[in-house]
């Protein structure tokens, strides 16, 4: 196993490379494949390689790490070094097509191979992690393994208790329901209504292994019939698939061509449903288990994200009781949905610059 994992942490392919001079400082844009088990990932490393090390943690599972260079990376990228790290069968990593492989040990098993990659050769102690979404909980998981690799870990709009994530968007779906049938609405509005309140129900009472097709139904077919989007508090900021492959800038930022791009869609299909689709991510709750990190965090979260629940950072901020209040912060950035990136970007920008020197290693 020794052998195995020394193999794996030099197996390290450099797909293209360049470093140029930003100001007083260098600046690094390398593309590297990681060797993991049974596959490889696909890390983007950018920034000031004299700068603490930040490994990006994107959301899905099934998402990409691309378009945060555009969105996470301006004004962090003159100050730390970056790892975007695709995830296994996401974004630029190969495809995968074995489920048997999409699961928490094999993910958390990825990332310490990539972690000590990167470590061995940008010569860093620690890293630091930050994580949006999924990438939240997916982080907090790693932290929960006892590593002592992680110097700091913001947590983005994140999510550490399944139940509460899903009983929160049933019932405030429901709770919508009962206001308007209370209005003055047409009869097909109505009928329309008690169809969508009767499959809530039914979703209420089903067990959640197979929470795939339900929980993209409720997000992105409910919502909008409810008047609120799940993801955006303005519905203006969304950029949608045609803005992408219009934008030839951000895919050449992105380095993706357009038929590139269109692939990742597949691919993050099938590792979301992996995931959803089992008891293993619908049913976990270690709100308990934050107890034991040590180490410091910020808590991060929009105003108005409906898709972990709105409480979600209080409870994962309530919940991490063994560090001390200059050891963790909480934040809660108004007129703000799931992605604050997007939405919050300098807002976001400024309080993970802050978090990150105050606690630079």
């Amino acid at each position: 196993m020794k052998i195995l994992r020394l193999l794996l942490l030099v197996g390290v392919f450099f797909a293209t490379s360049s470093q140029i001079e930003m100001g007083m400082r260098n600046f690094i844009d390398e593309e590297l494949m990681v060797a993991v088990s049974s596959s490889k990932l696909y890390v983007r490393m950018r920034g000031n390689p004299e700068g603490d090390l930040i490994v990006n943690l994107h959301g899905g599972p099934g998402g990409y790490s691309g378009i945060d260079i555009k969105l996470m990376g301006p004004k962090l990228e003159d100050q730390f070094l970056i790892a975007y790290l695709d995830q296994r069968g996401c974004g630029k990593s190969p495809a995968c097509t074995d489920k048997s492989l999409l699961t928490f040990k094999q993910y958390l098993e990825d990332l310490d191979f990539v972690i000590d990659s990167l470590r061995n050769r940008y010569k860093k102690d620690q890293v630091n992690l930050m994580g949006t979404s999924w990438g939240g909980m997916y982080g907090f998981l790693y932290l929960l393994e006892g590593s002592k690799k992680v110097n700091a870990f913001a947590c983005i709009d994140g999510k550490v208790n399944s139940y509460y994530q899903n009983t929160f968007l049933l019932n405030y779906q429901s709770e919508k329901i009962s206001e308007l049938l209370n209005g003055n609405i047409s009869s097909d509005k109505r009928t329309e209504l008690e169809k969508i309140a009767a499959e809530l129900e039914r979703i209420k009472q089903s067990p959640s292994a197979s929470f795939y097709k339900d929980v993209n139904w409720m997000l992105h077919e409910v919502s909008p019939k409810l008047g609120f989007n799940a993801y955006f508090a303005d519905t203006s900021n969304i950029i949608s698939l045609d803005d992408v492959l219009q934008d030839t800038a951000l895919l050449n930022l992105m380095r993706y061509t357009k038929d590139e791009f269109m692939e990742i869609g597949k691919k993050a299909e099938f590792v979301n449903q992996a995931f959803l689709d089992g008891p293993e991510y619908n049913d976990i709750n270690i709100e308990k288990d934050l107890s034991s990190i040590n180490v410091p965090t910020a808590v991060i979260q929009g105003e108005f994200d409906y898709v972990v629940g709105t409480g979600h950072a209080i409870l994962i901020y309530n919940a991490l009781i063994g560090l001390l209040n200059d050891k963790k912060e909480l934040h809660i950035l108004p007129d703000t949905g799931h992605c604050p990136a997007i939405e919050s970007p300098d807002v976001l920008a400024n309080i993970l610059v802050h978090f990150f020197k105050e606690h630079s290693s």
